[in-house]
């Protein structure tokens, strides 16, 4: 059962920090598209693309991280940007996870990064 129906939703739900199963997360992670997947307890994000813009991209996320009091790992080279994220007490994605990536998907959207094709 989706938890949310598209990102405006999920950017705003009441923050928790219960874990999610997988079978709660497939209807969020289409709706955050094509560059997250799940891996194990983590949401991560993949990005290619120049330094230069994925950079901005790292900058954000630590605001967005400051803002949420929520930590992500971020791995930040050459060829793109990694993003790990996912509740450390909980050991598993909740829905604070769900709406650190859904207000960063908004921004990527936002700030020309458009949804690929999958």
């Amino acid at each position: 059962m989706a938890i949310a129906t598209n990102l405006d939703v999920m950017a705003t739900l009441p923050p928790g920090r219960t874990g999610l199963g997988l079978d709660q997360l497939a209807d969020e992670l289409d709706l955050l598209g094509p560059r997250w997947t799940v891996a194990s307890t983590e949401f991560v994000l993949h990005l290619a693309g120049p330094m230069t813009k994925t950079g901005m991209v790292a900058a954000f996320a630590g605001v967005l991280a400051d803002e949420l009091d929520h930590h992500p790992r971020i791995v930040l080279e050459y060829a793109g940007l990694r993003l790990h994220i996912n509740t450390h007490e909980a050991k598993a994605i909740t829905v604070m996870d769900l709406i650190y990536a859904a207000r960063l998907e908004q921004w990527l959207r936002a700030n020309g990064w458009p949804l690929a094709k999958s």
